[in-house]
């Protein structure tokens, strides 16, 4: 049988044996679990890559990304379905939208990347770039479908989004994602926008990792106190037990 080796801090490992975790069997069971989600997305993106492919066709696929969407990614999509008026919903509508909600992690980034979100906002609306749509547009789209006018290279970003996700360890699409996911294809609308203005994807990557690295570390410095001290070791008791209950398949 393969071998593999898994790091682990001293801290954490610490834990791990005082737990008395079954390593092996736990790595195991996490590996099998991610291949599979893995697995059925790449599926799903290399769908949304197919012109012929109708997301809205299939509920499953759509409930199951949708799931996978924070809230705030949701509402900016909505907000450049609102921006591209009654018109198909590009790119450019999509950086609008993202930018409009203003207060997801693309947007509190963009600044420590050089870029001012409201010059980037001025450049997507003047932008008169034109997007094929799908090949499936031309069905009956269902009502409040969620991809039912977006442009090819519009839910081209959104399964670019998913992708950068998935090779970040992420298991959500958020708002972060999908400017990695803006910025995937250079002659798109937003992607020329974002591309003339100097982002690039590596750069917005290395960003999110030092960002999200970032907020884990004050999370774990934040230091509880009275009833939350109570109730995070009542928690981490919990998480203990539900580990290795989960270990020993029960």
């Amino acid at each position: 049988m393969p071998k593999i080796n898994v790091y682990l801090p001293d801290e954490l490992a610490a834990a791990v044996k005082a737990a008395e975790i079954p390593v092996s069997a736990v790595c195991q069971k996490a590996l099998a679990d991610a291949v599979q989600v893995v697995t059925v997305a790449r599926k799903g993106i290399a769908a949304l890559r197919d012109p012929d492919f109708d997301p809205d066709a299939r509920p499953e696929l759509a409930a199951r990304l949708a799931g996978r969407m924070t809230a705030r990614l949701k509402a900016s999509v909505e907000l450049g379905r609102a921006a591209a008026a009654e018109g198909p919903v590009g790119t450019r509508h999509l950086l609008v939208g993202l930018l409009d909600e203003g207060g997801n992690l693309a947007v509190r980034l963009l600044p420590a990347l050089g870029e001012e979100p409201e010059a980037l906002r001025e450049a997507a609306l003047a932008s008169a770039a034109e997007e094929p749509l799908p090949n499936s547009a031309a069905k009956p789209a269902p009502a409040g479908g969620f991809w039912s006018g977006l442009t090819m290279p519009a839910r081209n970003a959104i399964g670019a989004a998913l992708e950068a996700a998935l090779d970040l360890g992420h298991n959500y699409i958020g708002c972060e994602h999908l400017l990695v996911g803006l910025l995937a294809d250079e002659e798109s609308g937003a992607g020329r926008v974002l591309h003339a203005a100097g982002l690039d994807a590596s750069a917005v990557r290395r960003a999110i990792t030092t960002a999200l690295a970032g907020f884990a570390q004050a999370r774990q410095n934040a230091t509880p106190t009275g009833a939350e001290a109570v109730l995070k070791q009542l928690v981490d008791r919990l998480d203990t037990i539900e580990r290795r209950l989960g270990a020993a398949g029960l």
